[in-house]
């Protein structure tokens, strides 16, 4: 398995852990300048903005916005070699939004880098309902459109426990659509609350690693001050 590191925008950060990780994660935010990243010969995976910048696939009324920002990630991707973009699918924010506005987003805008990640089932931004929160429905956008997968470990626990069903079943059943790329964080999961260190966590991540493959490329979506990201490869065994 390989480890990387998530980052906003910040090069300091990545300067840090370049030599302690296998690749970077960056979240591609419009108007930021991301000329840093050409000096790095590590791979690079970028993330498409999320709901938490206003981008929702699945609301017409963004149309231009989302355009905006899937155009800013491929341009980025373009100019530093990416081959993996991840993007969320879209949220249920009002009567408009559906999951056909976003497939047909998706096949009009998004080209083979893309991975659609799957979802919580509401939304932490703004406590709507989200597409792909299931296998069943990564896998419809995955077949309409023909894009990759991201497989958001925590996501998918999270779902599972809100709905009282067995969390590791549903993580095989996810790991059979053969994921791209994935993410992992701390979580403590009777509280429903993610993005933790390792330190904090109660998953049990030696069962997680039993269950996805062993070539998995993993981002560490940790909290991300430098010390506590720093005890989190240690923990996953990135770094002795």
């Amino acid at each position: 398995m390989k480890f990387g590191v998530k980052t906003y925008d910040s090069e300091e950060f990545l300067d840090f852990f370049v030599d302690k990780c296998d690749f970077f994660e960056v979240q591609a935010i419009r108007g930021k300048d991301y000329s840093f990243l050409k000096k790095y010969s590590k791979k690079i995976v970028l993330h498409c903005e999320h709901s938490g910048f206003g981008f929702n696939l699945a609301d017409p009324s963004k149309r231009e916005e989302n355009i905006e920002a899937v155009n800013f990630a491929k341009d980025l991707a373009d100019k530093i070699g990416v081959k993996t973009i991840v993007i969320h699918p879209g949220d249920l924010v009002n009567e408009n939004c559906s999951r056909e506005n976003s497939l047909a987003f998706l096949k009009e805008f998004c080209d083979e880098r893309f991975c659609i990640e799957n979802m919580p089932g509401l939304s932490s931004f703004n406590n709507c309902p989200q597409l792909c929160f299931s296998p069943k429905e990564i896998k419809r956008f995955m077949d309409e459109t023909g894009l990759g997968f991201c497989f958001d470990i925590n996501h998918a626990v999270e779902y599972a426990v809100e709905n009282e069903f067995d969390y590791w079943e549903f993580l095989h059943q996810f790991e059979d659509l053969n994921p791209r790329h994935y993410h992992l964080g701390g979580q403590k999961i009777n509280e429903k609350i993610t993005h933790l260190s390792f330190s904090e966590s109660d998953l049990n991540l030696n069962k997680v690693f039993e269950i996805i493959q062993d070539t998995a490329e993993i981002t560490l979506e940790v909290r991300i001050d430098k010390e506590n990201v720093f005890d989190d490869l240690k923990a996953v065994g990135r770094i002795q």
